[in-house]
């Protein structure tokens, strides 16, 4: 048995999506308020690690996050892009999260492609309401952290949301965003956010930016994601990983 992470490390310096102004005015920030010395103190500095103005030496450490709810590796709950009778994302019953998890594998594609049913289909992998399927394109691995990776984004097509639909699919991950990108003047036919519309108005859950999925290769693997409670909310950051049957 493995256990092989999936996510994102969080830190002050994710980017969001260009020009919406949610992401633009609410960058994430993990500050220190307190820490237990000056040896302390200076390993966090050395880290680049933001600590408060006011930073305390006292008996313990202490930090603050802020950080919006769709950024990095994180889970959407149907209450996203749905106005009533959607799921908050404390709702999301965990079994469709976890789950027999099956890679398909597009790391054919480059920037400003898009994952269509036919790509998915060629790739021979069979995914049915068994399965969580995991899109994997590389192109988190490759590129976040780099203005590539909004400047020339991999994403997903209408078709294949209607396809992981149509299979039953109760979740999908994917490393890529599942919408074409309008920041670069890429429409998909109205309404905005199709996609999002389409998977989770079947109650599939969308697991957006996944990484690392290069190191599960043909293993097979149980895939967890797991969002934080939120009451009344509309998704989370999630800590997604993989269990494999070795």
């Amino acid at each position: 048995m493995a256990v092989i992470d999936l996510t994102l490390p969080v830190n002050r310096h994710m980017q969001g999506i260009p020009g919406l102004r949610e992401y633009e005015e609410n960058p994430t920030r993990c500050v220190v308020l307190s820490c237990m010395g000056e040896i302390q103190k200076e390993h966090l500095e050395s880290r680049g690690i933001e600590l408060d103005r006011n930073l305390e030496l006292t008996l313990h450490m202490l930090s603050r996050l802020e950080i919006l709810t769709h950024i990095g590796t994180h889970i959407d709950a149907p209450c996203h892009f749905l106005e009533a009778g959607g799921w908050s994302v404390e709702q999301i019953p965990l079994e469709r999260t976890i789950g027999k998890g099956r890679v398909v594998p597009l790391t054919h594609l480059q920037g400003r492609e898009c994952i269509t049913a036919d790509e998915i289909i060629k790739t021979g992998v069979e995914i049915d309401a068994t399965v969580i399927p995991v899109l994997h394109t590389g192109w988190t691995d490759r590129a976040w952290g780099a203005d590539d990776f909004w400047g020339d984004s991999i994403f997903l097509d209408t078709t294949a949301a209607e396809y992981i639909v149509e299979k039953g699919c109760k979740a999908v991950a994917l490393d890529c965003f599942p919408e074409a990108p309008f920041w670069l003047g890429i429409e998909a036919d109205e309404p905005p956010g199709r996609n999002h519309k389409t998977l989770l108005s079947n109650k599939t859950i969308i697991i957006q930016l996944v990484s690392n999925v290069g190191e599960l290769g043909g293993k097979d693997f149980t895939l967890y994601g797991i969002p934080l409670p939120l009451e009344g909310l509309d998704g989370s950051p999630a800590r997604v990983f993989a269990i494999t049957g070795d």
